[in-house]
């Protein structure tokens, strides 16, 4: 039997039609995959576009929380309203003759409270909502402060924070150190705090703080926390010393005098 071999050889039409064919079905397959979701096809971002949402991201961030975010002045009058309507307040406003309020935040505009913990980073809406009202004894050992501490300050969900109450505690019992001290100056030595009971946000809070012992350049302060029902939530004890070394702090006598000045009183 013969065997016939034949060659079979593209002409350069063929070869053309049969390129244009892989070309159609390539295109094909992949509008389908397009159309089925295997595809995606993303534009990557230019590097100013990345630059401006970035910065964007960060103002909005920023913005929630930076420490000079404040309510509308309606309603910040109204929680302070609130505030001076606790017990704890009458007590005070209703015995003028030993009682005298005093600002909390008072510094003479001498510095930015926007790089303070308290006054600046703790200060505004859901955190602490306003200025705290505090009051000044006429033996000038004891104080009472009163304040309203949001949500935005918590550790578990809906509690205050423990950090959060021991840095108020360093901040409050401060305040018969720094008035009987020398120079009217200290600095923390120790900070003891038992903690009582879980305290709750978005409530009122009272502070009640005295000079337990005064040693020269020492001071122990004690202090506790109660909620407007009197219950106590926790207590602490400070120990202030005033520094040696005068140019380490400056003498505040002179502002101490003037923050008693602020509002009218008795004494």
């Amino acid at each position: 039997m013969e065997s016939i071999t034949k060659s079979f050889v593209f002409s350069q039409p063929m070869l053309a039609t049969w390129a244009t064919c892989c070309i159609l079905f390539g295109v094909s397959i992949s509008l389908f995959g397009v159309d089925q979701g295997w595809i995606t096809f993303v534009k990557a971002p230019s590097k100013d576009n990345t630059k401006q949402d970035i910065g964007d991201k960060d103002e909005k961030e920023e913005t929630a929380s930076r420490p000079d975010e404040k309510m509308d002045p309606e309603t910040y009058k109204k929680f302070t309203d609130t505030l001076l309507q606790s017990d704890a307040a009458k007590e005070c406003l209703n015995n003028p003759d030993e009682w005298k309020r005093v600002p909390y935040f008072w510094d003479g505009g001498k510095n930015d409270r926007s790089k303070a913990l308290v006054p600046g980073t703790l200060h505004g809406p859901d955190r602490l909502s306003v200025e705290p009202v505090m009051f000044l004894n006429r033996d000038r050992k004891r104080f009472v402060v009163i304040l309203h501490v949001g949500k935005r300050l918590c550790g578990h969900d809906g509690i205050v924070h423990g950090g959060v109450q021991a840095t108020l505690f360093d901040e409050i019992t401060a305040r018969p150190a720094f008035w009987n001290l020398p120079r009217n100056i200290a600095l923390t030595a120790t900070l003891k705090v038992n903690y009582r009971r879980p305290v709750l946000a978005d409530q009122i809070l009272v502070f009640r703080t005295q000079l337990a012992n005064l040693d020269g350049r020492k001071a122990t302060v004690i202090a506790q926390l109660e909620d407007t029902k009197g219950n106590l939530l926790s207590d602490a004890e400070s120990l202030y010393i005033s520094p040696s070394n005068e140019k380490l702090l400056p003498d505040l006598s002179s502002h101490v005098k003037t923050i008693e000045s602020v509002y009218p009183g008795n004494f």
